[in-house]
């Protein structure tokens, strides 16, 4: 990440949540998130609440924009 990112909101995620946040936006779905990381998928979906609010977004199509824009 780049200087510029610095104050950009993906900073605030934890570990997980970082994970997660980019297996979203590769668009992978929740269930082939869990499968992958071995937890539920409620336990995900959960996860995906917390990024969404973190970042201030209400949709996976938001979750995509900004994963293009701190490309780099």
């Amino acid at each position: 990440m780049s200087n510029k990112n610095i104050n950009h909101p993906i900073v605030s995620l934890a570990t997980r949540e970082l994970e997660v946040y980019h297996m979203l936006a590769k668009g992978m779905k929740t269930s082939e998130i869990a499968k992958t990381l071995s937890l539920k998928a409620n336990t995900i979906s959960t996860i995906k609440k917390v990024i969404f609010r973190k970042l201030g977004i209400t949709s996976i199509f938001e979750l995509y924009k900004l994963s293009e824009n701190t490309k780099n």
